[in-house]
């Protein structure tokens, strides 16, 4: 992220989150990220924002362990169901 002193806090969580969300969960800033997004969330007390870092990390976490999903963010995952059923 570029020119993060001209974002205010949240913005810069914001901008976190959406490029943890949006990166391959096999690629390491994808933790990196979201982990930062919810540190710093934690440090200003914003608890929509931590508990979207929670998610993102729950879902980075997820696709990188699951034997079905492995690597491959929303593999088999049903429609209207964010998490996997395997």
């Amino acid at each position: 992220m570029n020119n993060c002193e001209l974002l205010n806090d949240h913005q810069i969580i914001t901008g976190l989150i959406g490029a943890a969300a949006n990166a391959p969960a096999g690629d390491p800033r994808a933790a990196r990220w979201a982990t930062e997004a919810l540190a710093l969330a934690r440090a200003v007390e914003l608890p929509i924002l931590i508990e979207e870092a929670e998610g993102v990390l729950g879902r980075i976490e997820h696709d990188t362990t699951c034997g079905w999903c492995r690597r491959q963010p929303g593999a088999a995952i049903p429609v209207g169901s964010f998490w996997c059923t395997h």
